[in-house]
């Protein structure tokens, strides 16, 4: 990855050009699309709160600053062609086996929902891209479903996006060419109404995956991104369908007793808008990996310790022969200051003693008198 990027080695550039590196080597932050905007909009919040609380003590409301919470976990939900989830726990993006895969968790369809999922699942997606949050709500799964409605309803699907045959073929509306319909069509949601039933599956979907990360990770904030989230009606319907499903099993979370609590669990990027000229929570999440990496340099560099290649760690016969009078003699130091540990240990013993006897005597002698 390092070298797809140019940022392999050269021999052309030394040390001294390349301030950034060791060895040739520039130090470079590696994470995904999804958990590098959640660590920057975890940061960014935390921040945020933490000025907050801090403005709270100065002005001498000193209880809701003490019990508010600090930011602690976040999940980012990017929802566009696909749907990706960044998780921050425990203040740290979240690594295992791999990356978070949660747009392809299972879902609860609406009743008498007939649209399964989206064409593109049934390879290798995890159930085959059937009843999955990205099946349902990804801008491929969305413009499918719409197609598919237009069937139902009798309309030409090549009337959206033009016919491919002058004798008006009808395969153009079957099941196997939405594919590659979609590709061309996508566009399209744009020009929906908000009151288009779509929304409402849309919000569904994403409702699901929230009501999962609020279950099993008990994430503070969830922040929603993505070119369908540009929709921004979908907003206030996530959080009903959030509530709803919740069906008051954490009403005893403030956060989460209410849609209207609920407007400060389930937000939007903190970068989108025209206000920030489209800087946008994944540019900014690349800022926050290349400034880990930076400060990650500056540490290193500030605890002298010098950054030497595997090779030159490779033991000699002579160092280790170094190796073994330098243990032997620390082992004649450390027996060394034992005994004089143990000698000083025993006669501060007999002092001890000598001045409580003494002590002793004297406040006999005076209760006497």
């Amino acid at each position: 990855i390092v070298e797809a990027c140019g940022l392999s080695p050269s021999k052309d550039i030394g040390d001294d050009d390349c301030p950034s590196s060791v060895n040739g080597w520039k130090f470079v932050g590696f994470d995904t699309d999804v958990n590098a905007p959640a660590l920057a909009e975890f940061r960014h919040r935390k921040y945020c709160m933490e000025l907050r609380q801090h403005g709270e003590s100065h002005r001498g409301n000193l209880a809701t600053s003490c019990n508010t919470p600090s930011l602690t976990s976040l999940a980012y939900i990017t929802v566009g062609t696909g749907v990706g989830v960044g998780l921050i726990l425990n203040s740290l993006p979240v690594h295992g086996l791999l990356h978070p895969e949660g747009g392809h968790v299972a879902i609860r369809p609406l009743e008498n929902d007939s649209f399964r999922g989206y064409s593109w699942g049934t390879e290798k997606s995890p159930y085959k891209g059937v009843g999955t949050v990205e099946g349902m709500t990804s801008s491929v799964a969305l413009t499918e479903r719409l197609a598919m409605l237009m069937e139902q309803e009798n309309d030409s699907v090549s009337g959206v996006c033009g016919s491919s045959d002058e004798d008006g073929d009808e395969g153009n509306k079957t099941r196997e060419n939405i594919t590659t319909i979609t590709a061309q069509t996508r566009e399209i949601l744009s020009t929906l109404p908000d009151t288009h039933v779509l929304w409402t599956h849309a919000a569904n979907a994403i409702a699901n995956l929230c009501v999962s990360l609020l279950l099993l990770n008990s994430v503070q904030s969830i922040v929603l991104g993505g070119g369908v989230m540009k929709r921004t009606v979908l907003f206030d319907m996530v959080r009903e369908k959030v509530h709803e499903l919740l069906n008051g099993y954490l009403d005893t979370v403030e956060e989460l007793s209410s849609v209207e609590k609920l407007k400060g669990v389930i937000v939007g990027g903190s970068w989108s808008g025209n206000d920030h000229d489209g800087l946008g929570s994944g540019l900014a999440g690349a800022f926050a990996l290349a400034l880990d990496a930076y400060e990650k340099e500056k540490t290193d560099e500030n605890n002298a310790i010098p950054l030497k290649m595997e090779q030159d760690y490779r033991p000699t016969p002579e160092s280790d022969e170094e190796n073994v009078k330098t243990s032997s003699e620390d082992r004649r130091i450390w027996d060394s200051e034992r005994k004089w540990f143990s000698s000083g240990f025993w006669v501060g013993v007999v002092f001890s003693l000598g001045v409580s006897s003494l002590v002793s005597s004297v406040f006999g002698r005076a209760t006497r008198r």
